[in-house]
This record gives structure tokens, C-alpha cells and sequence, in this order.
């Protein structure tokens, strides 16, 4: 086959089996296999499994994040909520509100915190993270930057989880509470990132008191 259908049939295989097993887990022979070419092609494309996680992340998380900045920079004056909307719904609405194998992967590879992945994520998200959270204070001035960055972190949280797991919600509520669309997750998500962003920032130090 040709070098770029055969690069995606890699990448295809690669990101089903850090679904299934993990990265670490994963050896380079199940994925010669499950992808139908020798490793000579593997290492050709990629050179290290290492890379080849790299790349299995990088090409889910760019376009999303393009997404991202695309939707922040297009917002006038935007307020608490446009912003997090901005940050959340890419994500929400290129994974799906059932996961799928890009949430599992990177449920397993965070999880399992191999010795790239610290680099990769500041790479990838550390430059976009610190234009959400400015958007984030001028549209809530009394938000400080510990705060802000606390709260990102927590509603980073709260989206993986739901990406990785949403789909167990309705058995775990006893058929209380069963999902509709990505639109309802998005909503939901997002009003109660904005409710805890807009928390006293000082209710932490008054619980301790």
C-alpha cells in the first residue's frame, strides 16, 4: 500500500491496541500484526514505539486544539462561559459523549505516566492553557491565577473522566440519569465549570478556618 495509507493503517492499529491494553502493554509485534506490515514499516514511519504514541496522541489533540484557538480568538468581550465553552465542547464533540478508543488511549497513557508524557502535554497544551486561563480572568477579574489554574486543572478533570466513563452513567444511576447527545453533555459540562470557576476564591482558606 501506499507510505501515507500505511502511516494510517499504523496509527489505526496502534491507537485500538493503547485502547485495549495500554502503552505499555502494547508490543511492537501485536502491532506489526493488527496492522498487516512488517516492522521495517513501522520503523520507517516512526522509528520507536515512543514516537509512534507520540503520534497516535498528537494527531487527535491538534485538531482539537486548533478548534480551540480558533473558537477563543473568534470571541468579542466573551464571558466566563464562552470561554470555558471554547476549551470544553472541541473536545466533547470530536470524542463523542460515548468516548471511544482516543478516550480510553489517553485514559491508559495518562494513567500509566511513561517518562515523554510530562514534556508532550506542556508541548501541546501548556502555551493554549495560559491563553484560557487569561481569557478566563479578564472575564472574571477576582479570579486569581492560583485559583484559575486550580480550577482548570479540576475541570480538565471532569472532562476526561466523562469522556472515559460517561458511558457507564445510566447503569451507575439505575437508569436515573441516561444521556442524550454530545449538545446536552456539552451543556451540562459546561455550567458546572463555570459554577466552580466562580466560586469565592478564598471559600478554600474559609473552610479551614
Amino acid at each position: 500500500m501506499p507510505a501515507p495509507e500505511t502511516k494510517d493503517t499504523i496509527l489505526d492499529a496502534a491507537e485500538a491496541l493503547f485502547a485495549e491494553q495500554g502503552f505499555a502493554a502494547t508490543s511492537l509485534r501485536q502491532l506489526t500484526q493488527r496492522a498487516g506490515v512488517n516492522l521495517a514499516s513501522v520503523n520507517y514511519h516512526f522509528g520507536s514505539k515512543e514516537a509512534l504514541v507520540k503520534e497516535v496522541l498528537r494527531r487527535r489533540i491538534e485538531p482539537i486544539n486548533a478548534e480551540r484557538r480558533r473558537r477563543l480568538e473568534a470571541l468579542d468581550a466573551p464571558s466566563l462561559e464562552d470561554v470555558v465553552r471554547a476549551f470544553l465542547e472541541p473536545a466533547l464533540r470530536a470524542i463523542g459523549h460515548r468516548g471511544g478508543g482516543m478516550a480510553r488511549v489517553f485514559g491508559r497513557v495518562t494513567a500509566e505516566q511513561p517518562a515523554f508524557l510530562r514534556e508532550f502535554f506542556f508541548e501541546h497544551f501548556g502555551a493554549l492553557a495560559q491563553r484560557f486561563i487569561d481569557a478566563m480572568r479578564t472575564a472574571a477579574p477576582d479570579l486569581d491565577a492560583r485559583a484559575a489554574w486550580l480550577r482548570m486543572h479540576f475541570t480538565v478533570g471532569a472532562m476526561a473522566h466523562t469522556l472515559q466513563s460517561s458511558h457507564m452513567l445510566t447503569e451507575i444511576s439505575g437508569g436515573a440519569c441516561e444521556l442524550g447527545d454530545e449538545a446536552e453533555l456539552v451543556e451540562q459540562l459546561v455550567a458546572y465549570a463555570v459554577g466552580g470557576l466562580r466560586a469565592s476564591a478564598r471559600a478554600g482558606e474559609e473552610q479551614q478556618r
